[in-house]
């Protein structure tokens, strides 16, 4: 995704970082949006906020900030396999947590459309190749152990008693 958004040929800069209980971190929103982030020289203890950063070629800027509640609501909301213990949710939270953040974040930067159909993409299971992706639909793949509610999309452990 960092990638995809240099290629844009818009970005200058794009970072994003966890902030831990004992790094010095504010922020504030408005006319005048502020970022300050320090992190703790050493002891930093655990993640408290998750937040992604870019800078425009032409010095525009932006910036996005979740709490951990937040991003836990969020891929619980927006995440089939959020509750599966197969999720990289459950092995990778931290990784997972600066992805969202950073698609948040890219919502509000000056983007081709070839990104923002990238991005779209995401996280969909094709099982065919084509000369256009896009044009590939998503599918559902069945994982033993796993069983999927078609209405709600939520992942869970199957019962095999």
């Amino acid at each position: 995704m960092i990638d995809l958004a240099y290629r844009s040929g818009e970005i200058s800069v794009i970072q994003a970082h966890t902030v831990c209980e004992n790094d010095e971190f504010e922020y504030e929103f408005g006319l005048d949006p502020k970022l300050i982030h320090r992190p703790a020289k050493s002891e930093r203890g655990a993640p408290v906020f998750f937040y992604a950063v870019f800078k425009t070629k032409d010095g525009g800027y932006g910036f996005e900030v979740m709490s951990v509640e937040d991003i836990r609501s969020h891929a619980a909301k927006y995440s089939q396999s959020y509750n599966s213990a197969y999720s990289p949710w459950k092995t990778n939270f931290e990784e997972m947590a600066k992805k969202t953040v950073l698609k948040k974040a890219l919502k509000y930067a000056p983007l081709k459309s070839d990104f923002v159909r990238q991005v779209s993409a995401d996280e969909t299971i094709k099982t065919e190749l084509s000369d256009d992706m896009f044009s590939v639909p998503a599918e559902t793949i069945e994982v033993e152990g796993v069983e999927v509610d078609t209405e709600t999309g939520e992942v869970t452990e199957a019962d095999n008693d």
